[in-house]
């Protein structure tokens, strides 16, 4: 049988299902309005009405579950997607940098996206023992005092700006799209980083159809450029255009070397962590990316206090791995 959710006639219903249920978890707040030509769809028969914001948590985890991958659903095999083809009339990206000390300690930077929801998940984050990333959505409930906590922390803090993708679904409010003029976008960017304080860098939530828009891309980057922000393509798209165009505006890049979490079980969040370790090991350094799950919050502060004695491979904070790239 078919599950509900895969059928094309359910996609629009689990989009706006989602945005109804991002608006309620987490601390009460006016979330921004959504762009008003998104229609948002009511929930399915299939599943329950939003209860109070707690008890929603399982639900909206699992609709993100489900709202990436009909984000992915385009994306060839892993493989093949690992693989960013050579755009036409575009320069080759250039090969990541190999670590210049041979005894240098492999390292792998991790980013955990989606943050802004969950005021006790963020600072489940910001309590690890080593120096993961907060990407936060914009206009989130927790925004605010999770920017504020993780930089007193010393924690690096990063807008995860929406970004238009290719299944047409919704992607919160403070979205950028490939039908905006260039003021418009560059207003609704510069909004975006003003809204939270201590930003040092970008990356796409969602995007597979914006960051495979060059000019798009070329209207972004000087906006970073100007603040001295890096950015991170989070690549769901084998398409991206992202890397080449913060390589033209002189903005340092990284791209996602692994997702972390699109299985959440304990054998497939410790396959994907493998998968980072050995690249680590092999290219000196690698960049992982993942969401605030339970089971993944869970895993990493199981894993990473003892990772450097078990593993060889330390956890380093993302401007570390730019560091080692530029150096």
């Amino acid at each position: 049988m078919i599950a509900w959710w895969r059928t094309p006639a359910s996609r629009g219903l689990l989009a706006g299902c989602l945005l109804v249920l991002l608006n309620g978890c987490g601390e009460p707040d006016a979330p921004a309005p959504e762009r008003s030509a998104e229609p948002v769809a009511t929930l399915p028969p299939e599943l329950p009405a939003p209860e109070p914001a707690r008890q929603d948590e399982a639900h909206y985890d699992e609709l993100r579950a489900r709202w990436l991958e009909l984000e992915h659903a385009a994306r060839p095999p892993a493989a093949a997607a690992d693989a960013i083809p050579e755009p036409a009339a575009e320069p080759v990206e250039p090969a990541p940098i190999p670590v210049t000390d041979p005894g240098a300690t492999p390292a792998i930077g991790i980013i955990i996206d989606d943050v802004g929801h969950h005021l006790s998940r963020g600072r489940r984050l910001i309590a690890l023992p080593v120096p993961v990333a907060l990407a936060i959505l914009p206009h989130t409930q927790s925004a605010d005092a999770l920017a504020a906590e993780a930089a007193a922390a010393g924690r690096i803090v990063m807008l995860h700006q929406p970004m238009e993708n290719g299944a047409a679904l919704p992607i919160g409010p403070g979205g950028l799209y490939s039908d905006m003029e260039r003021a418009e976008l560059e207003r609704t960017l510069r909004a975006n980083l003003d809204s939270i304080a201590g930003i040092r860098g970008l990356n796409n939530h969602m995007g597979s159809r914006l960051t495979s828009d060059r000019q798009a891309m070329d209207w972004v980057m000087p906006l970073l450029a100007q603040r001295g922000l890096f950015f991170v393509d989070s690549r769901t798209s084998a398409a991206t255009q992202a890397a080449f165009a913060a390589e033209a505006a002189g903005v340092r890049h990284l791209s996602r070397d692994v997702f972390l979490d699109n299985d959440r079980s304990a054998a497939g969040l410790e396959a994907a962590f493998q998968r980072a370790l050995v690249l680590a090991r092999q290219r000196g350094t690698a960049l992982v990316i993942g969401h605030p799950y339970p089971e993944t919050l869970a895993y990493l502060e199981r894993r990473l206090p003892d990772l450097q004695r078990q593993e060889g491979v330390e956890v380093v904070s993302v401007e570390e791995l730019l560091a080692r790239k530029y150096r």
